[in-house]
């Protein structure tokens, strides 16, 4: 199957390779992948989309189970070549889909945040994490400083480069812009919710969380240090 690849507003270019793929969405997927813990054998893949972190996580041994409401969404994830039986994919709300709580050994959740209750997310995604295990979001905020609008140039100039190549990609998810809170506000809400949190401000708007879930018992999984490949 082609990848559609945007070049500019007023054409597309054909991808037949969809591994090289590229948005600045897919550019952070590393962090996830650097954040899985060792022993890890199941994720959660919040508000999927089309799949490729769902696919990236599967490629590393998870079994991975993507969500999402968009049904569109969800058929071309399930119809992906990249699609296996480690990859399951539901479509429904991730609050009302039927999810065992501490489940999960990695909870991923990328550029979803800003769709939901932000406080109500982060409490699902704790709720479903096991003890040891890790949450990883990668979120939208409002820029509120010079560093951030710094990073928004640099992303900007990012993008423009690999558009320039015929290299970027455009999602085909809903979109909800702009985002309800700056990145200063999430990053003190993600605090709030997932105590200990490492939180950074990321290129384009963007920030990350990346928590491990307490555990009092002996064996926790450990976030995997390893340099990402």
């Amino acid at each position: 199957m082609s990848a559609i690849v945007a070049t500019a507003p007023w054409k597309t270019r054909l991808v037949t390779d969809q591994d090289s793929r590229w948005n600045l969405n897919i550019h952070y997927h590393r962090l996830f992948l650097n954040a899985i813990p060792t022993g890890a054998t199941t994720a959660i893949d919040v508000g999927c989309g089309d799949g490729l972190l769902s696919f990236d996580l599967a490629d590393r041994g998870l079994r991975v189970t993507g969500v999402d409401p968009h049904a569109p969404s969800i058929e071309r994830a399930r119809s992906d070549p990249r699609a296996t039986p480690s990859t399951q994919f539901v479509c429904g709300d991730v609050f009302e889909t039927d999810l065992p709580p501490a489940s999960f050994d990695l909870v991923a959740a990328s550029a979803v945040l800003h769709h939901l209750d932000a406080r109500a997310g982060l409490r699902r995604m704790r709720q479903l994490v096991r003890p040891g295990g890790v949450v990883v979001v990668v979120g939208f905020g409002r820029p509120d400083g010079v560093k951030d609008r710094l990073l928004e140039i640099a992303g900007a100039a990012s993008k423009r480069l690999r558009v320039m190549r015929g290299q970027y990609w455009e999602h085909n998810a809903p979109i909800s812009w702009p985002p309800p809170l700056t990145t200063g506000e999430m990053c003190d809400l993600g605090r709030e919710e997932l105590p200990s949190a490492l939180f950074r401000r990321l290129m384009s708007n963007r920030f990350s969380l990346v928590w491990t879930a307490p555990t009092t018992g002996t064996g926790a999984l450990q976030p995997d240090r390893s340099p990402t490949r």
